[in-house]
C-alpha cells in the first residue's frame, strides 16, 4: 500500500516523531479544537501517546494515519486520518485538521482528494464519509470541493457527505 500520497504540491505520509511540536500547536489550538469532537488529542500528553502509537506505524489496515506536508519544504501542515466506520452510511470515515496558519490556500482540498483516491485506488475502499458541524462551511466546502455529496444530516444534525457521490444520496433541505 504504497505511501507517501504526492499531490503537485503535498506529501501524506505516516507520523513520524519530528511531527510531535507541530501535532501539538495543531491539537492543542482552540480554532481546532471546536471543530473536532472526538478526532484527535487535546493536550500534549495526549499528542505524545498518539505520536507513540501511530509514528511509522502502517497500522493494521483498517485505517490510516496521514501527516500532510508541503513537499518545497517538508512543512508540517496538517492531519488527516481515516478509518474503517460503523457507520453503514459508508465503509470508511474521515476526519482531518488544517493549522490555522495554513488555511485558506487550498491544501485540505488537494489532501482530501488524494487520499480519497488513494483509499479507492490502491486499497479498493468503496467508500468514504464525513461530517461537519452545521457552522462550519469552510469544512462544508472542503468536502464539496473534493468531490463529496452532502447527504441526509445525522441525527445531531451534522453535514454529512459521502464519495464516491451515489444516486441515493438524499440532499439536505438547505
Amino acid at each position: 500500500m504504497p505511501l507517501p500520497v504526492l499531490t503537485d504540491r503535498l506529501e501524506l505520509r505516516w507520523p513520524i516523531e519530528s511531527d510531535y511540536a507541530a501535532l501539538c500547536t495543531l491539537w492543542t489550538d482552540p480554532r481546532v479544537a471546536r471543530f473536532m469532537d472526538d478526532y484527535g488529542p487535546r493536550d500534549p500528553a495526549a499528542v505524545r501517546d498518539w505520536l507513540d502509537t501511530h509514528a511509522n506505524n502502517p497500522g493494521d489496515g483498517t485505517h490510516l494515519q496521514l501527516i500532510i506536508t508541503r513537499r518545497s519544504d517538508a512543512e508540517v501542515l496538517g492531519w488527516l486520518g481515516l478509518g474503517a466506520s460503523d457507520d453503514p452510511l459508508a465503509a470508511w470515515s474521515f476526519g482531518y485538521a488544517v493549522l490555522p496558519s495554513h488555511r485558506s490556500y487550498g491544501y485540505a482540498t488537494e489532501a482530501l482528494k488524494a487520499a480519497l483516491a488513494h483509499c479507492h485506488g490502491d486499497r479498493d475502499i468503496p467508500s468514504l464519509w464525513g461530517e461537519c458541524h452545521p457552522t462550519n462551511a469552510a469544512s462544508a466546502h472542503v468536502m464539496q470541493s473534493a468531490g463529496m455529496q452532502e447527504t441526509t444530516p445525522a441525527p445531531n444534525t451534522s453535514r454529512r457527505f459521502i464519495h464516491p457521490p451515489t444516486q441515493q444520496a438524499t440532499p439536505p433541505n438547505r
